[in-house]
């Protein structure tokens, strides 16, 4: 097996397949919210702690259905494999940095490469018994089937097609390794928005009849099933602009990394080296009254409804998803997920803070994090 574009595959055959991966994502997601949520809460309100946790649980299971498909997705060792691979990382990013002044290659020469803490080995063994599973079961029936099988849609079918993968030539540490790179990518920045906009929700109750109204009108386009058309979304300005004004929130005080490939002078002479990162510091622009308009430091979650842009467009006052054609290809398909999700979850519940006040986001250095503060939900009456 080669050398593949995950970005461009992704992009390719999932990322501009929204429509088609509409109707699954909506049930993905129901499902999972009364699975996480709704089945706690049949007794009275309960109080929901650590958000972003639960969070990953809820989007590992559209996003393990679109990856490896309908039937793996299914286990629950899976979806705890999507869900806690990125956490489980994140451990490292939680050991200050002046340890490796002491202990220089702590983190990869001596605790993974000497086997003592390697929290990826688990998940990949789960996703190698997995994916061999369906990558055998899949060449067994199309060789005996032909013309007349039917294709599974998702990402693992487009690799094996791609790659030219059979029974003879497949590498599951390699096939395990290119989706555990989109976990990483996907799943963590996913459920960080899912969390802070859940989180801001709860922190604003007073927004959350106008929201209501609004996603009881746009769910009258949806069917027996309570599947919308997908160009029911598009419909749903308000919270589309309640999510926008979220990501613009997130937090971070440094984002987005830069790689110089190259020497750089700053016209006011600033000068950067080759081979340095650097990271753009987001005040400059999310704090900045002539990108923002009035009070660009608080939460008004109506501020982009009369600016025609839409919670995944970039622009020079929004660049949480980066910008230029390295922008986040995915941030079309993020987002349509958290409408999905707070459609169901602003028509079924009222949600508030357990602390009645506003939750902030909560700082490791200068990287914001999801509030670990405490939700209550309860079930709407009616």
């Amino acid at each position: 097996m080669g050398l593949m574009n995950v970005p461009k595959l992704l992009k390719d055959h999932i990322f501009c397949k929204l429509n088609f991966y509409s109707e699954r994502i909506q049930k993905c997601l129901h499902s999972a919210t009364q699975k996480y949520i709704d089945a706690n809460v049949h007794d009275g309100p309960k109080v929901f702690n650590n958000m972003y946790f639960l969070m990953t649980k809820i989007i590992s299971t559209p996003i393990s259905n679109n990856i490896i498909g309908e039937e793996e997705s299914k286990y629950d060792e899976v979806i705890t494999t999507f869900a806690e691979f990125t956490s489980d990382l994140l451990t490292f990013s939680k050991i200050p940095p002046f340890l490796n002044f002491f202990y220089p290659g702590l983190l990869n020469r001596i605790l993974v490469s000497s086997g003592l803490y390697n929290p990826a080995i688990k998940h990949k063994n789960v996703l190698i018994k997995h994916i061999k599973n369906q990558v055998c079961n899949r060449l067994q029936e199309k060789a005996k089937y032909g013309d007349s099988w039917k294709r599974p849609d998702d990402l693992l079918q487009d690799i094996i097609e791609q790659e030219n993968i059979d029974l003879n030539n497949v590498n599951y540490l390699v096939l395990a390794d290119k989706i555990l790179v989109f976990l990483y990518a996907s799943i963590h920045t996913t459920s960080n928005g899912f969390a802070n906009c859940l989180m801001d929700l709860a922190s604003h109750p007073q927004y959350m009849q106008e929201l209501f109204e609004e996603q009881l009108e746009v769910h009258k386009e949806a069917d027996e099933n309570d599947v919308l058309p997908f160009e029911a979304f598009d419909n749903m300005k308000k919270l589309d602009s309640f999510i926008r004004e979220s990501l613009r929130l997130t937090g971070h005080i440094l984002a987005l990394d830069h790689s110089l490939l190259k020497d750089y002078t700053f016209s006011n002479g600033l000068q950067l080296p080759k081979d340095h990162t650097v990271k753009i510091y987001v005040d400059d622009y999310c704090q900045d009254e002539l990108l923002q308009g009035p009070n660009p430091k608080s939460f008004e979650p109506f501020r982009h409804l009369d600016k025609n842009v839409s919670a995944s467009k970039i622009s020079k006052n929004f660049i949480i998803f980066g910008g230029g054609k390295h922008a986040c290809p995915g941030r079309h398909f993020a987002v349509n997920e958290i409408k999905c999700f707070m459609h169901n979850i602003i028509l079924k519940y009222n949600i508030y803070t357990e602390s009645g006040k506003i939750e902030g986001r909560k700082m490791y250095g200068p990287t914001a994090h999801p509030s670990s503060s405490g939700i209550i939900i309860e079930k709407r009456s009616g």
